[in-house]
């Protein structure tokens, strides 16, 4: 009898630890280009959650915040679309997605959410894993370690600003090459962003030729290049440094979700491989010349 309950015990064991090292895979869907998970919050509400590399912090949306009864116990100064303003934190909640769960989370509310989504996550709820998403099979798989096949991908170093990943991309604009740290920004629906953090830069403002301004920012054409690969005739916004409103300059999913991505969190390096979506349109000259014609 002693036998059979150490041998139960020892297989229980086995069991967690052969669970543990199981990487969990969970399916999302494209809104857009940007990503969607299932999740429960708090064990008791069923939410759709934006995966939002780009995001600082989590957030809920505030038309779903009552139907999620949250209970809001602080203050938060939040820096998004909606320009630097302060707004209700919850703290202390869960969060299950998959196998995956979290506790004690914070959420921000906000007010630029899509009404189909309830909370945004980002990066630093994988801070300790590694992470992958593949569009092809549309699944983000979470583990523990590098996967073999990261040898067939790109990769680089990045590095972290407010746990959200930045890597270094080339643009390429009237004969001019610049290389610089961007944000890797899978919540934003767009293709990229040229933020005060370059314009303010090196005279980069004055060597920006804009097709026209718009809302006292430049529109301009340039090619940009991420892991070998060129999207050419990308057509974009930059941001005047004399006009400061927080926003860096990023790459939006438009592009990244040509790609498919494992990020290694552990040791600050990103890998991306070209996936079946690399014949996806995107804002590009020609589409301006569209819009311009009508």
């Amino acid at each position: 009898m002693i036998r059979i309950i150490i041998i139960t015990l020892l297989l229980l064991q086995l069991q967690s630890l052969v669970a543990q090292s199981l990487p969990d895979t969970i399916p999302f869907t494209l809104g857009g280009s940007k990503v969607f998970l299932k999740g429960k919050l708090n064990d008791t509400s069923d939410v759709t959650i934006e995966l939002d590399m780009g995001a600082g912090t989590q957030a809920v949306n505030k038309h779903s915040s009552g139907r999620l009864q949250l209970n809001f116990d602080d203050k938060i100064t939040v820096n998004n679309t909606e320009g630097v303003n302060e707004v209700r934190k919850s703290n202390r909640n869960k969060l299950a997605i998959g196998h995956l769960e979290w506790a004690d989370l914070p959420f921000a509310e906000v007010g630029n959410m899509r009404p189909e989504e309830d909370l945004i996550v980002g990066n630093g709820l994988f801070l300790d894993k590694v992470i992958e998403l593949d569009y092809d099979l549309k699944i983000l798989i979470v583990r523990d370690r590098l996967p073999a096949k990261a040898k067939d991908y790109k990769g680089q170093p990045i590095s972290y600003v407010q746990n959200r990943p930045i890597l270094e991309v080339s643009f390429y604009h009237d004969g001019q090459t610049f290389t610089w740290w961007t944000l890797f920004d899978t919540g934003r629906d767009g293709t990229m962003l040229i933020g005060e953090d370059f314009t303010g830069r090196d005279g980069n403002w004055g060597k920006l030729h804009e097709l026209m301004m718009l809302n006292g920012k430049k529109i301009v054409r340039l090619d940009a290049e991420l892991a070998g690969y060129r999207f050419k005739d990308i057509v974009t916004n930059a941001a005047d440094p004399e006009k400061p409103g927080g926003r860096a300059t990023l790459l939006g999913n438009q592009v990244l979700n040509h790609f498919n991505m494992i990020l290694d969190n552990r040791e600050k390096r990103i890998y991306l491989k070209l996936n079946g979506r690399r014949g996806e349109r995107y804002s590009d000259y020609k589409s301006y010349e569209e819009q311009m014609r009508h």
